[in-house]
């Protein structure tokens, strides 16, 4: 998100050289914290016999997007360009933007999936942990819709069919914005839940000593 920043990615193309830069960083992390949250997930969704099947299919995948998306890029790029919806009737464009908008569909609906039955399994137990995970759950679909709110006007526009412009600028970097700060407060949430069980966990203990010492 830093890296979408108007006034970034003008810094990072001045001290580059190389237009678009920051949209290719920011893409670029984008698809590494999807990966890390899938990895993240499945590290706890999963049973230890099935978890390093799990994380070599999904480093394999990102690696393999990344592999695609680069070169397109460096091949596309340019000063006249820009790796937006403004721009694609570029075809090179659409294609990049579509590749990498089906990575974040895909692991987006993952990261939903898990981390709802994540969320239900510590419901009843764990409340800071479950309503962590289902705003993390709203989060990934959000991310979902984010995809879909781009990634249709991208196929729309080359079917010759676009729908407004104006509109998916608006849409879609809300959701993306919405996404983020379900995310970062559904994470956090489990963090705060376990420091708060390990101070109750210590202030019983303190309070029994004190009660055996009295």
């Amino acid at each position: 998100m830093f890296f979408a920043v108007p006034a970034v990615e003008s810094l990072a193309t001045d001290i580059t050289g190389v237009p678009n830069v920051a949209k290719l960083v920011a893409h670029f992390c984008a698809i590494l914290w999807c990966a890390s949250l899938q990895i993240t997930m499945v590290d706890l969704a999963y049973r230890q016999d099935y978890l390093r099947t799990a994380l070599i299919q999904r480093s394999f995948a990102a690696l393999v997007w990344l592999c695609i998306m680069v070169p397109l890029f460096l091949a596309t790029n340019g000063r006249d360009v820009e790796f937006t919806t403004e721009h694609v009737d570029n075809p090179r464009i659409a294609s990049y933007l579509l590749i990498y908008l089906a990575y974040v569909l895909i692991t987006c609906a993952e990261l939903a999936f898990m981390c709802g039955r994540t969320a239900q399994r510590n419901w009843g137990t764990r409340p800071w942990t479950g309503w962590g995970f289902a705003m993390s759950s709203v989060a990934a679909a959000l991310g979902v819709a984010y995809t879909i709110s781009k990634g249709s006007y991208v196929l729309l526009y080359t079917l010759g069919h676009p729908w407004s412009l104006a509109v998916e600028q608006k849409m879609s970097p809300a959701f993306s914005g919405l996404a983020t700060i379900f995310l970062f407060a559904g994470l956090t949430l489990p963090m705060l839940g376990g420091a708060l069980r390990r101070w109750r966990g210590h202030e019983g203990a303190r309070q029994e000593e004190e009660s055996v010492s009295a």
